[in-house]
Order: C-alpha cells, then structure tokens, then sequence
C-alpha cells in the first residue's frame, strides 16, 4: 500500500513535529509507505492544481483528500469546495488510485471570523455535514478525522491538533484503511 496524503496544514502538521504528525504516525502503524503533501493554507483549489503531478510522480495506490478549511476561511461556499474534491477523486480515479475523503477536524476557537465576517467554527460545521451528504449521495468512502476529538486534542488556536490529536487522528484514518 502507498498513500498519498493531500491536503493543507491538518495534513502537513501544523505547530509541532511532522514525526508526531498523523501522516507519519499512520506510516509506522501499517508498516506502508505514506507520502504527506499537505502545504500550509492551502486550498482545495491549490490541491488540484498539485493533484495530477504528485498521482503520477508518487504513483500511490490510495488518496486521502483532506482539505476546505483554509477556503471556508476566505469565505468559499462548500459546493465549490466538494467541487474541487470531485475533481481531485476523479483524478485519482483516471490513474486508478482510491481516493478517500477526508472530514477536517472541528475548530474550537468558536469566535473567531473568518475573512467575510461569518463565524469560522460554525462554517466548519455546516462544511462537515454538506461533505458527509455529498459522501453518502456518491458514495465515497470518508474519513471524520475529528472523531473522538475534544478541546483538549488542538493547539491554542482551536484549531489544529496537538499531538494526541495527531494520533486520534492516525487511529481514525487506521480504522479506515485497515477495513
């Protein structure tokens, strides 16, 4: 197995060591080659302009997509976003790679605004239960990267996880890929 992990900063570990980060952690439990190609505030639009290269460079046998967060912080509308991620599976597809979408995790810090002055956390919300429906309507495997997830399990910003998170993380993208 070789998973390509595509995504923003939830997948490239953001504020502490990439070793403790999901993608790594998930690497040494299945004993697989995993591949993290999560940029910092990225969108879902920047990962599909990455997609095609890294399917054909890394030649992966599974794509987890995890992404939306950074483009719901700029006000993007979640039809846009699940948009990009079709485009993203059906790439994947063409190269046939198992795409698995990933559910970004909750944001705790619940005053925060976003860029268009909506409320970030709750933008989040509604994000999460539109790509569950999108997921159950064609359905796509998903992965709810937040489940078991509390306060306690992000950094100060509320937002991403701290190293337990990364590992309830691991063990919710593990149960996925075990199945």
């Amino acid at each position: 197995m070789n998973v390509l992990c595509l995504g923003d900063s939830l997948t490239e570990t953001y504020g502490i060591n990439p070793e403790f980060g999901w993608v790594e952690l998930l690497k040494s439990a299945l004993k697989i080659n995993t591949i993290n190609a999560g940029i910092c505030g990225d969108t879902t639009s920047g990962m599909l302009s990455r997609c095609e290269s890294l399917l054909l460079k890394h030649k992966p046998s599974h794509l987890i997509i995890l992404g939306g967060t950074n483009d719901l912080w700029f006000g993007l509308k979640d039809e846009f976003i699940i948009s990009n991620i079709q485009a993203i599976s059906r790439h994947a597809k063409y190269h046939g790679v198992d795409a698995i979408v990933g559910l970004p995790t909750l944001s705790y810090n619940l005053n925060e605004l976003n860029f268009i002055q909506e409320n970030y956390s709750e933008c989040i919300r509604h994000f999460r239960s539109t790509l569950i429906q999108y997921c159950n309507l064609e359905a796509k495997p998903f992965i709810d990267f937040g489940f078991n997830m509390t306060y306690k399990h992000v950094l100060d910003d509320g937002l991403h996880p701290n190293e337990e998170g990364q590992k309830i993380m691991m063990n919710n993208v593990f149960k996925v890929l075990k199945d």
